[in-house]
């Protein structure tokens, strides 16, 4: 009796556990990820067809390919600065440029970004990202002020 019992608690685990690793691999990105968010803005915002959606997903990889090569270098330069700060040294201006420089690069690999999203679009999709971005730097600006 307490046989059946073990081989019928072995096998609801072995069960479960090969349910939650094929769940885990289901196919698609995860729905609180940059990139599921920029396909679903894609898709509905500026309704991006699926051609266009194979495109800017290609697009995303090769950006977020160097956006992650870039951030490495924030995070060694945060270490510096925090052993500055640590060291109570008031400032450094050679750490303080690089940072700057790592900063720059990192904007400039977005507008990049952008623009090739902006050449994948058709001319109204194109009219509503530059109408969205132009909104989007009043409203940062105004912040700023």
């Amino acid at each position: 009796m307490k046989n059946k019992y073990l081989y019928s608690l072995i096998f609801i685990l072995i069960f479960s556990h090969v349910f939650i690793i094929f769940k885990d691999r289901r196919k698609g990105p995860r729905k609180n990820s940059d990139f599921y968010k920029e396909i679903v803005f894609l898709k509905n915002t500026l309704e991006f067809s699926d051609e266009q959606i194979e495109e800017a997903k290609k697009e995303y990889r090769r950006y977020s390919n160097k956006k992650d090569s870039i951030e490495k270098k924030f995070m060694k330069y945060d270490i510096i600065i925090m052993n500055d700060i640590d060291e109570e040294i008031p400032s450094n201006m050679e750490n303080m440029e690089n940072y700057y420089q790592i900063a720059k690069s990192l904007n400039t690999e977005r507008i990049k970004h952008w623009r090739e999203i902006k050449r994948i679009a058709n001319d109204s999709q194109a009219k509503k990202l530059d109408s969205i971005w132009t909104k989007a730097k009043k409203r940062i600006s105004s912040n700023n002020d």
